[in-house]
């Protein structure tokens, strides 16, 4: 007998937009929503803001220059060597050789946060997923105006959402600080009734647990 029937559950996921466990994360989950909604346990997703590189120039840098300066260029070869093969398994498509900027997300994270109060998760959700795709499959810079424009039109948001989103800089500062107040320091950290169920990608089954055990303590 299934005890979790009719459950409705709001998951809220910390995340950065240039995050690749986020978009392995997010490829995850997708999967792991199906199985939930059959077993009766329907989940409404909302992402949140986490800037992984808060102090990066607003139009981005050379992505070599920048993650030799971080991490070692071989370590971040390394890195993403990683990634490229966790995320064939969930279908997230890294193309990292069409990648030549690492942007700065604070304007991605305002248009989500706008996608969020015009449409809500299924439109914050699609918005979400292109962004993921235009920077990791299609090496696009997130970080530019016209890039983040396309995207949003594509997600099905009305013209001039980039300018729409702009006042949203004070939401997302204001959200982001709320993350670290839970002491919320790496993504994707997933968060139930704003307590810590997960932090970091896992499995679908891991996801599937996870939830399920959430759910369980939702009144």
């Amino acid at each position: 007998m299934n005890t979790q029937q009719d459950k409705s559950l709001h998951l809220q996921v910390v995340a950065d937009l240039i995050c690749p466990w986020c978009f392995i994360g997010k490829r995850g989950l997708d999967r792991a929503l199906v199985v939930l909604a059959r077993d009766g346990i329907a989940v409404d997703v909302e992402w949140l803001p986490y800037q992984l590189n808060p102090t990066m120039p607003a139009s981005g840098m050379d992505r070599k220059q920048f993650r030799t300066q971080r991490f070692g260029w071989e370590n971040a070869l390394a890195m993403d060597a990683r990634a490229v093969d966790a995320g064939r398994r969930v279908g997230a498509d890294f193309r990292y050789d069409r990648q030549s900027r690492t942007p700065n997300t604070l304007a991605a994270h305002r248009l989500s946060r706008l996608a969020w109060n015009e449409g809500g998760a299924s439109l914050q959700d699609r918005l979400v997923d292109l962004l993921f795709v235009a920077y990791f499959t299609l090496g696009e810079d997130i970080g530019n105006t016209d890039v983040l424009e396309l995207v949003a039109l594509e997600a099905g948001m009305s013209p001039d959402a980039v300018a729409r989103s702009r006042s949203y800089a004070e939401e997302v500062t204001r959200l982001e600080s709320n993350s670290h107040a839970l002491g919320i320091n790496g993504v994707p950290s997933y968060l139930v009734d704003g307590h810590l169920v997960l932090n970091g990608s896992t499995s679908i089954d891991g996801y599937v647990r996870a939830i399920t055990d959430a759910a369980t303590r939702v009144t």
